[in-house]
């Protein structure tokens, strides 16, 4: 069947004909020797784009089975299966494509329904032209894809927008947390939302560096923030520490004093002068997850068994802590020994950086 005859087929329209058409086009195709390919792909995809919207769903999906991943083949054509609304016909193209380019596949995801966004998130080494689309119109599944698919090239504009849609959902944040090439501006942005486990868990992995630098800088902002309004006069406050790292009042009476208050600012700040360390690195470990760190530090200072438990109802309280949980702190703070405590301590120290003097 020469290509005249074949363009009578086109023209003839029958359904009949149109999947002999088809079936002995991509036959031709497939079959053209090198010299003759391009020649025979243009006759191709010209007479199959005219009679596509005629195949049936299998007959459209057996050719883009068939031409999905030969780089020869016409692109309008291929374009055209890519963007069909049955991911059945859609899929081989947008999974093995490679006569495709990602700005090819992104003029396809502009129109493309979730199924096709999701299949093209999963692509490897997708650049940001595809990557921005992607990221500005797929649903959360898609984003989660994208974001965990660590060979994806991923731009500034694109990890801001997927920042953005972030702030509610946990599964991005943490996806988003595992991407070593995250920026700094977007890491910045992204540490408000993070939960407090999450950021604790980022801080304790110790992966992404830029993350832990941002929610380490945050929480020195924050501490500073406070400070600043602490320091504006002489306070009664600033007094009872005073006077309970002299030892003229009982550091048991400061820590009630601001346990029942609720006030860990303060706290943080008494605990940071017993050991002589800065208060934004003290303050922020009265409400870390991880316990450990604020025991050896009120073990060190002298904090009774029966002081510390107001300070594990505080933090119950802000935590939302289970009674299990609080009973559990209890028990490590009775069975914390001095001796332990500074062991642990001058361990933390040398990790920190800092004085061990305690």
């Amino acid at each position: 069947m020469n290509a005249t005859q074949l363009a009578e087929l086109a023209r003839n329209g029958s359904a009949e004909s149109t999947g002999e058409l088809v079936s002995a086009l991509t036959d031709l195709f497939c079959r053209a020797p090198d010299d003759e390919r391009e020649r025979v792909s243009l006759v191709f995809g010209d007479i199959v784009l005219r009679v596509l919207d005629r195949l049936e769903c299998a007959a459209r999906s057996a050719l883009s089975q068939r031409i999905a991943d030969d780089d020869g083949a016409p692109k309008d054509l291929l374009k055209a299966l890519g963007a069909d609304q049955d991911l059945d016909v859609a899929a081989p193209v947008l999974e093995q494509g490679r006569g495709l380019s990602d700005q090819d596949f992104a003029e396809i995801a502009e129109g493309a329904p979730a199924s096709h966004l999701l299949v093209l998130s999963q692509r490897k080494a997708i650049k940001p032209v595809l990557t921005r689309v992607l990221a500005q119109r797929g649903e959360p599944q898609v984003l989660h894809a994208l974001t965990r698919n660590h060979s994806a090239v991923i731009g500034v504009d694109s990890f801001d927008l997927l920042v953005a849609r972030a702030r509610k959902d946990m599964e991005l944040q943490q996806a988003l947390s595992e991407r070593v090439d995250l920026p700094e501006s977007s890491a910045e942005r992204l540490v408000p939302f993070l939960s407090r486990e999450l950021a604790q868990r980022i801080k304790d992995l110790n992966v992404n560096e830029v993350l832990v630098k941002a929610i380490a800088e945050r929480a020195a902002r924050e501490v500073e923030i406070q400070l600043r309004e602490f320091n504006g006069a002489k306070s009664k406050t600033e007094q009872l520490i005073d006077a309970a790292v002299a030892g003229s009042v009982p550091i048991d009476t400061a820590v009630v004093a601001f346990a029942d208050k609720d006030r860990a600012f303060e706290l943080g700040q008494l605990l940071a002068r017993t050991v002589d360390w800065p208060d934004n690195v003290v303050v922020p470990l009265v409400f870390r997850e991880d316990d450990m760190p604020i025991l050896f530090l009120c073990r060190l200072g002298g904090v009774s068994d029966e002081a510390y438990m107001r300070i594990v109802r505080m933090r119950a309280k802000r935590m939302r802590l289970s009674s299990s949980a609080s009973s559990e702190a209890m028990r490590k703070y009775g069975d914390l020994t001095e001796e332990a405590a500074r062991v642990a301590f001058k361990a933390m120290a040398q990790k920190m950086k800092l004085p061990a003097k305690a």
